[in-house]
Parts: C-alpha cells; sequence; structure tokens
C-alpha cells in the first residue's frame, strides 16, 4: 500500500479495494513460485519491463515491483522471491509469506511448471492456507505439449478450487488471459481459495482446538489466517511460534495447547508432527496429479535434457566439459569486446583532446580530463568486457546450464566447506565482484553466505584484467596467455584455501543439504537474454556514474595539490634529495620524465602517500609510483593503470601507432623502468588479485551483511594475505635470481 497516496479501504464484494485520492482503482498482485518456474519471464511480460528494484524493508532480499494501467486501474506487481515452501527455513521463505500476511495482496498468481506439476503444487497449498485469493499460471505449457503431458484444467481447478490460466511466459502466450482472470479475482467477479486441504480427522481435530484457543484474542484474529498459524503450530515454526509469543494475549496457553497436540500427532503416527503434515499435502497432490495430469509419450520424442545431462552431470565429465565451456565464454568476451573497448577508448580520447582545443590550461582543465574523463572513461572502456561476459552467463543460465554447473562443482565446493550455491558468486564475480556479492542471497545457511561475500570478491574482475593483462604482456610476451591463466587459476586457489580456512576457524559449523532445481533445457529468448545482461551490467554502469567519478575525483586531487611553489630553492632542493633517496632504495632505479613533474607529484598528497608506505612495500618490490597507484585502487582496481599512466607522464595506455618515442606505451615505459622485472611483476599481480576490494565491493558487503565490522574485516585481511605472499614471492625469488 506505500508509494500511492493516502489511500481509502472499503468494502466490496467480500473483498479489499484501495482507492488512492485521485479515485483510481489500485490492484496489488503478487507474483509467487519456485526457482526456475519461468516467474522472472511472466513478470516481465505483464509489467513490460516497467519495473522497479529495491529490497524489502529490514532484509537484503531483492524486491522487484512494477505498475500498468489496465481497464482504468492501476495494477500493481509484486515479484516474490522464488521458493519451494512457506517454511521458515530461509530468508526468502519468510520474506514471501510475511508479505502475505501484512500487506495483503489483493490476488496472489503462482507460477506453475506444467512439466513438473506434483513439485509446484506443494506452493500453490501453502499460499492457500495463508487465505488469500489466488490464481494458478500454468506456464511452459507448450513444454508439456511436447513431452506429451495432458493437463485437464478443468478438472484440477474444480480440485484446487482456484481459477487456472495456461500460459508460455517467454513467449507472452496466456499472459492477458492471465491479467484479465485475476483481476475479475480482485473485483470478486471469480470465486477463489474457497477451499483448504483436509489433513485427515486426527490433524483436523489438533487444527480445529488450536483454533479456538488462538481465537480468544480478537486482535490477534484481525492480522492473521487462523487456520495457517494453526497448522504451523503444529509444524513447530518457528516463526509462527515467535508471533504467538511476541502478539497474542495468551501465549502460554496457545503453546502449551500446540505441545500437546504434537506430542499425540507423533505418539499416533511415529513421525514428527511436521513430517505428517508435509505427507498429508504431497498425498493430497498426488491425488489431485492422477486425477488430472496425464502422460502420452509421443512417437520418435526423444528426452533431450536426460541425453544431454549424461554428458553434463557425468562425474568425470561434468568439470572438464565447464571448463572448456568458460574458456569459450572468456574467449567470446574478449574477442569482440576488445575492439568495442578500443573505439570506446578512442572516443575519450577524442573528448579529452577537444576539451584541450577549447579550454585554456588551467585547474579546470586538469579537473575534466584528469579527474573526470580518465576517471569515468576509464572504467567505461571495460564495459563492452563486462556486457559480453554477462551475455554469455545470462545465455548459459537461461538455457538451464547454470545450475547444473553448481550441480557438478558442489561436491568440490564441500571440500573447502562451501555450498554448491557459492559457485554462483564466484562466477559472476568473475564480472564484477558487486553483483557478484549480491547473487549470494541464494544462499540459506548464514554462514556458508559470510564466507561466500568474504572470498569471493579474490576472483579475477573485469576491474583487474587489464592490469594483469598488461604485465603479462610486458614481462612475459611469450608467455602472456598461460601467465593470465595461471594468475586466474590461482585466484581460485586463494578464494577456496581461504575459505576452508575461515570455515576451519572463524565459521565453523554444519554444511546446509545442497538442494537445487535443474530445470529442462529450452533455448532462450533474445529479449530474455539481453534483458538479464543488461540488468547484471547495470551495477557496473551505476558504479562508473557514482563511486568511480568520486573516487577518480579524489585521486586527481590527491596527485595535483598541494601544487609546488615556484620559487622556492629550498623545496626544489629538497625535493630533488627525496628523488635520490627514493631512488636509491632500488638498485640502478630513477625516475623517469620530467622532473619538475615528477617533484609535483612527489609533493602532491598523492607522492606523500606513496613515500609513507614505501618502506614496507619495497619488501614485496615495489616502488613509491606503485605505491600510489595501489593506494589509488581502492577506489576501484580501473584505476590503478590510469593512475600509473598519469605517474609516468602519459595520459593512458594507448597511444597512436605514430606517436613518438616521448610518447610510447604505458606498458613499454615500465618494461624499461629498472624499478620492474617480472619477479617484480608477478609480485603485483598477486597483490592486485587479492588486496583490498573496490569502495563500492566494500560498500555493497555492508549493504547485503548490515554491519561495517565485515567489509572493514575484509579490507584488514585481504590486505594483510596480499602482503604476504607478494613479499614472500619477491623474497624467495630474489634468494633465487641472485644464487642463480
Amino acid at each position: 500500500m506505500n508509494g500511492f497516496g493516502r489511500r481509502l479501504r472499503r468494502r466490496g464484494r467480500g473483498r479489499d479495494r484501495y482507492f488512492d485520492d485521485s479515485n483510481k482503482n489500485i490492484i496489488r498482485i503478487a507474483l509467487a513460485g519456485n526457482p526456475n518456474s519461468g516467474k522472472t519471464s511472466v513478470f516481465n511480460a505483464l509489467t513490460k519491463q516497467r519495473q522497479h528494484i529495491g529490497n524489502y524493508p529490514g532484509v537484503t532480499v531483492e524486491k522487484k515491483t512494477g505498475r500498468i494501467q489496465y481497464d482504468g486501474k492501476v495494477i500493481e506487481f509484486v515479484d516474490l522471491p522464488g521458493t519451494y515452501s512457506l517454511s521458515a527455513y530461509s530468508l526468502e521463505e519468510i520474506v514471501s509469506r510475511d508479505f502475505v500476511l501484512r500487506e495483503k495482496p489483493d490476488v496472489i498468481i503462482d507460477i506453475l511448471d506444467s512439466t513438473n506439476l506434483e513439485r509446484h503444487l506443494y506452493l500453490l497449498l501453502q499460499f492457500q492456507e495463508l487465505g488469500v485469493p489466488i490464481v494458478g499460471a500454468l506456464n511452459m505449457s507448450d513444454e508439456a505439449e511436447q513431452k506429451g503431458i495432458i493437463i485437464d484444467k478443468q478438472q484440477l481447478e474444480g480440485i484446487l478450487g482456484i481459477p487456472l490460466v495456461k500460459t508460455v511466459g517467454s513467449k507472452g502466450q496466456g499472459v492477458q488471459d492471465l491479467l484479465k482472470t485475476a483481476v475479475k479475482v480482485a473485483d470478486g467477479e471469480i470465486l477463489s481459495n474457497k477451499r483448504h486441504l483436509n489433513y485427515g480427522t486426527r490433524l483436523e481435530n489438533a487444527h480445529n482446538d488450536i483454533i479456538r484457543v488462538l481465537s480468544t484474542d480478537p486482535d490477534f484474529v484481525k492480522k492473521y489466517s487462523m487456520h495457517w498459524i494453526s497448522i504451523k503450530l503444529l509444524e513447530n515454526d518457528r516463526d509462527a511460534v515467535e508471533k504467538v509469543k511476541q502478539e497474542h494475549q495468551n501465549p502460554d496457553g496457545v503453546l502449551l495447547v500446540a505441545a500437546n497436540w504434537r506430542q499425540r500427532i507423533e505418539s499416533h503416527f511415529g513421525e514428527d508432527s511436521e513430517v505428517v503434515v508435509s505427507e498429508q499435502r504431497y498425498a493430497y497432490i498426488r491425488g489431485a496429479t492422477k486425477e488430472t495430469v496425464h502422460t502420452k509419450t509421443k512417437e520418435g520424442y526423444i528426452n533431450i535434457t536426460e541425453k544431454i545431462d549424461r554428458i553434463a552431470l557425468n562425474r568425470y565429465l561434468g568439470i572438464p566439459v565447464f571448463l572448456v565451456i568458460m574458456f569459450l565464454i572468456y574467449q567470446m568476451t574478449f574477442t569482440l569486446g576488445n575492439p568495442v573497448s578500443g573505439s570506446i577508448g578512442a572516443f575519450f580520447g577524442w573528448c579529452s583532446n577537444s576539451l584541450e582545443s577549447l579550454l585554456p590550461s588551467g585547474p579546470l582543465l586538469d579537473f575534466l580530463t584528469g579527474g573526470i574523463i580518465n576517471g569515468v572513461g576509464g572504467v567505461l572502456v571495460f564495459l563492452p568486457l563486462v556486457l559480453f561476459l554477462f551475455l554469455g552467463l545470462s545465455f548459459l543460465e537461461d538455457t538451464g546450464y547454470l545450475a547444473r554447473a553448481a550441480f557438478v562443482m558442489d561436491k568440490f565446493f564441500h571440500i573447502f566447506g562451501l555450498h554448491g550455491r557459492s559457485f554462483i558468486p564466484f562466477m559472476v564475480s568473475s564480472g564484477c565482484a558487486v553483483p557478484g556479492i549480491m547473487s549470494a542471497r541464494v544462499l540459506a545457511n548464514p554462514r556458508d553466505r559470510i564466507v561466500t561475500i568474504m572470498v569471493s570478491p579474490i576472483m579475477m574482475c573485469g576491474a583487474k584484467i587489464p592490469v594483469i593483462a598488461m604485465l603479462a604482456a610486458a614481462f612475459f610476451p611469450e608467455h602472456a596467455g598461460l601467465v593470465f591463466w595461471s594468475i586466474w587459476l590461482f585466484s581460485w586457489v586463494s578464494a577456496l584455501t581461504l575459505a576452508l580456512i575461515f570455515r576451519n576457524t572463524l565459521f565453523r559449523g554444519g554444511q546446509t543439504p545442497f538442494v537445487m532445481e535443474l530445470p529442462p533445457y529450452r533455448m532462450p529468448t533474445v529479449r530474455g537474454v539481453l534483458y538479464h545482461m543488461w540488468e547484471k551490467s547495470w551495477e557496473y554502469v551505476k558504479k562508473a556514474g557514482t563511486v568511480i567519478l568520486a573516487a577518480s575525483i579524489i585521486i586527481w586531487f590527491l596527485l595535483s595539490y598541494p601544487k609546488l611553489p615556484e620559487e622556492d630553492a629550498t623545496i626544489t632542493s629538497n625535493l630533488e634529495v627525496v628523488n635520490e633517496q627514493m631512488s636509491s632504495q632500488f638498485e640502478g632505479s630513477h625516475i623517469s620524465g620530467n622532473n619538475t613533474a615528477q617533484q609535483e607529484l612527489i609533493y602532491s598528497f598523492g607522492g606523500r602517500i606513496g613515500k609513507a608506505i614505501q618502506p614496507v612495500i619495497k619488501y614485496a618490490g615495489f616502488d613509491w609510483k606503485l605505491g600510489v597507484s595501489l593506494f589509488a585502487g581502492i577506489a576501484a582496481k580501473e584505476v590503478i593503470i590510469s593512475t600509473m599512466g598519469i605517474l609516468y607522464g602519459i595520459e593512458g595506455e594507448q597511444v597512436d601507432e605514430e606517436a613518438s618515442d616521448d610518447e610510447i606505451m604505458l606498458k613499454d615505459r615500465i618494461e624499461v623502468d629498472p624499478n620492474y622485472s617480472p619477479l617484480v611483476a608477478l609480485s603485483l599481480m598477486v597483490f592486485v588479485m587479492i588486496y583490498i576490494p573496490c569502495i563500492a565491493t566494500l560498500v555493497m558487503v555492508k549493504k547485503e551483511l548490515g554491519s561495517w565490522k565485515w567489509p572493514l574485516f575484509q579490507a584488514a585481511y585481504t590486505l594483510f594475505v596480499a602482503l604476504a605472499l607478494s613479499i614472500g614471492i619477491y623474497q624467495v625469488g630474489s634468494l633465487f635470481i641472485s644464487g642463480a
């Protein structure tokens, strides 16, 4: 009801109707369903992409809403989290049922997979217990027909007591009929959910007795469905028990009656009362489907899913197949993305040159070119890589393969104390850690979720790729591809090893059993894949326009101010001494470029930071320039290259092919700098892979876990591990080199 102005509620035709101040009907419809039921496709088709994404109040579960105009009414759709049941085992389950209980939507549309109806009806029965009008969408009806599955819709409607509509969400078929039916249910023209499952004599007696005690509190009766609360108390649902404790006038009496009935049920059936209730639901579902669902195998029909899964889920071939598929995705990403990235880089170069021709030299020009264009442009240059990467991942997700990859990796991940679903945040973090951390919401176990969020930013994301690629090309030109792949593999090994350490120290505890829906393989729609690609990439774009822009301005300021006094011989002399002292830290080193420009950099805040941390980072083989660049990289790893470019007196990594010797590429400039070597490059690559995640990632960690202690801990431990490994690599490598 929030966000629509003041509303007046009035009774009409046996249901609540809502009006805003302009007297427009407003109907709220919640979409529910199991994961991989096609709920998102139906939601997109209903809202026509007019959506808003946020979080449910007080939790990190994503909330999607959309509004349309229909037949003189405003229809608001709320996409509930995908879940298999309404128990209190996961945050998604609690969010879904609390939304229905507190917000009281006019209608729930439950999206059912027609090819697996028996499993999907379990959630529908639980929504019926909540007492809200329901419309069932028999989605993927085309796939059911292809498999020879015949559903007697009218008979199933009679058994369930709700209207059903056949749909194909990915193609938009039946969606308008679904909307029309839902509106009629909201208006009271079609009756829905006037019946509920009979649980048998023993359970019904218990259910009615608990309702009798619950009904002694009139205020409590107004808040919740007594039928639902009583069933949940029989299941000993912890959330329902907590609601009674906090909100009922006689909680001790209610809970005592419920406990007595649970004991009697367990004694009678020899099973836990929760199991007995579930068995009754499944018995009802089996009876309903036996009466209404028939399978007629078509002549010549081949189950493609089973044939592909013989390879994709094979215990020996599954992981190699996954590695080959990911190799092809990365090849596609770089093959198609690099030319577009080059064009975007040329565009920002043109913007910078145009400003230089229009504006006089001075702080304003430096701010626009060095602070904004170089900063934001340096990030957007890599947007094509992110887009193509998410294009590939979205395609795999929509085909149904990504769920299988997580299933295949489950046993391997368990070695390191992680859940199979942790694989998904790892994969998404390969594009950008921000959406990767968001995707950890699929993990129900809090320990699994925290550990996954703590280690997934170590993956080689799109921001680290240009740094690693530049160093590999500069110092290992003949084996650049092998070095790049080795660092990528090292990121996986590091993340999994740290997860194992955390799971055996700070986050001990049992692991959650792995259950994942394996949907049938299906050909994704172009619209669906492109929508998912952009939805995931949008976080990267927002990052460029907010966090990166602010960070770039700050870095520009730190590298530009304070200005060197023009006629202060004492300061100039001191700077020259500092210059020599810094150069002497490394044998044969020197500070290249214009001496005055270097002195200005040393005199700036950024230069002073580099000088301050050099006594520590020198043991890893890093000079003051790398200190400044790595400090700037805390804002965003993309900034490392642009900062190094500024420090070396060039505008960026790319230069014109006809440039003079002084305008050589950053790669070539560091290659001839005596401060660098293949050993330093290797140490630097390892450091960049592991050390402090970018600011946007840290903010997202705080948002997801609810406290600043987690991002601060993450920043501290990654810095320590990165520094320890880099120092170890450089020092051990130096011993081998000196002894050779």
